[in-house]
């Protein structure tokens, strides 16, 4: 047993792991220090409005229709082949398809910047809104580049680059809270807080291109830009990514919904005792975040290959993410309490600390349910996963408005934990029975060669 347990967690998969993680948490931790100074300087209305429009760029990340996740599946699959043309063909074609769907968003944002600083950001003064529309401009401008770099990080990824990824994310990540800070030292305009922002992420972009490239080059001389775009390639990358594309819709929809149901049913005085607890908690989904980012290309090829070996790992990340969240979980039913009290203050501890509690232990389980769905994305059946998420959205806007309208805040935070268990149930039953089903036909081929 010691001797397994040694084997498993002395691969470079842990470093991998830990690596991914960095990569994500130091954003979080550089965030807790320096919003407090922009907010001071900007005001709280510009500072509100620049949250929105750094959530905007992120959630640009939905007209990737999947080509993202695709790719890094359709990289790692022709690098286990060793069939580098089509790897390099990959890449240029979900690049140029990402490319050209979003240089129309690009050119709609530039022309409606000015309706969308009018309808959809509510400011008290017309300074603002106009800051709010160059600033429009200037998304527009940087977003093929946003979206590129998601594209060269999932190369990276199927290349097993995680040390890289962080490495190159970490200077950014501190940049992009440090440059606005230094700038609304000097002034609190939107425009150019904004221009900061998305000058870093087109270098960024530049940055991640280079270090992709520089990972393409040790594995074969052939240049990216010499090999063709081709229609087979484009197809499959949206016959897979298509799938995906749609839990990329859903997923946002899914984050955000309960908030709207929770304020329209129990008012907003009452609301910031669910969402507050729920933005401190969610920060701990980072972690099934980073271990199932490295998860996925090995599942792809481990899965073809070897599916015991497959199912080792799968065991591994379910142990390790459990260890890991198990304590905030139980730590929080004698302590949430406190915390919220030395946090925030005693009476809003005394609202929302079962809500918080309910959170830690609902997000132990939405850990846990993450392996499956990236196991079942790496079986190449996407499409089940969106089913899943179409026929899970369709039943949480049922019973979520009911048990909110009947128990409160209480109601929709049990809602929400149902909806995970939920999850955990299904998905997994369906990744044992893909699992077991791949069991038994690399059984009968081993009897066959035999």
């Amino acid at each position: 047993m010691k001797q397994y347990i040694s084997k498993i967690f002395s691969s470079g998969f842990i470093r991998n792991i830990s690596w991914n993680l960095l990569g994500y948490a130091l954003p979080v931790l550089v965030a807790i220090v320096m919003i407090p100074v922009v907010m001071k300087h900007t005001g709280l209305e510009r500072f509100g409005v620049l949250t929105l429009i750094i959530v905007l760029i992120g959630s640009m990340t939905v007209f990737d229709f999947g080509i993202t996740r695709s790719v890094t599946n359709s990289v790692r699959k022709y690098l286990d082949e060793k069939n580098e043309r089509a790897m390099l063909t990959v890449v240029k074609t979900g690049w140029l398809m990402i490319t050209c769907v979003l240089l129309v968003i690009s050119v709609l944002f530039w022309v409606e910047s000015r309706w969308i600083a009018e309808h959809f950001f509510n400011v008290s003064n017309q300074q603002i809104r106009e800051e709010i529309a160059g600033s429009m401009k200037i998304v527009a401008f940087s977003l093929p580049f946003v979206i590129a770099q998601t594209i060269f990080v999932g190369v990276m990824e199927a290349f097993g680059a995680f040390k890289k990824i962080s490495i190159g994310k970490a200077p950014f990540s501190i940049l992009m809270y440090l440059v606005p800070m230094i700038i609304s030292f000097f002034t609190p305009s939107l425009f150019y807080i904004t221009l900061s922002l998305c000058i870093l992420r087109c270098i960024m972009a530049v940055a991640f291109y280079l270090m992709m490239r520089s990972e393409i080059k040790t594995v074969t001389p052939i240049s990216l830009m010499s090999v063709p775009t081709t229609k087979a390639i484009a197809l499959e990358l949206v016959r897979y990514g298509g799938w995906v594309s749609v839990g990329n819709i859903i997923a946002p929809i899914m984050l955000y919904i309960d908030r709207f149901f929770v304020a329209s049913i129990v008012g907003a005085t009452v609301f910031a005792y669910y969402t507050t607890p729920y933005d401190v908690v969610s920060r701990i989904a980072i972690v099934a975040v980073s271990v199932c980012g490295v998860l996925f290309p090995m599942l792809v090829t481990k899965i073809a290959t070897d599916i015991r070996s497959a199912n080792a790992y799968f065991n591994k990340v379910m142990l390790g993410i459990f260890a890991i969240l198990v304590i905030p979980a139980v730590a929080g039913i004698f302590l949430s309490k406190w915390f919220l009290s030395v946090w925030i203050n005693p009476g809003f501890a005394e609202h929302s600390w079962i809500i918080f509690s309910m959170f830690l232990a609902g997000y132990l389980v939405h850990g846990l349910v993450q392996p499956a769905f990236v196991w079942i994305q790496a079986c190449g059946k996407p499409w089940i996963i969106a089913m899943c998420e179409i026929v899970d959205l369709a039943l949480f806007v049922i019973y979520l408005p009911w048990m909110t309208h009947h128990y409160g805040i209480i109601g929709a935070a049990i809602a929400w934990n149902f909806r995970m268990l939920l999850s955990l149930v299904v998905l997994h039953t369906l990744r044992y029975v893909l699992y077991s089903r791949e069991l038994k036909r690399s059984r009968l081929v081993v009897s066959t060669l035999s």
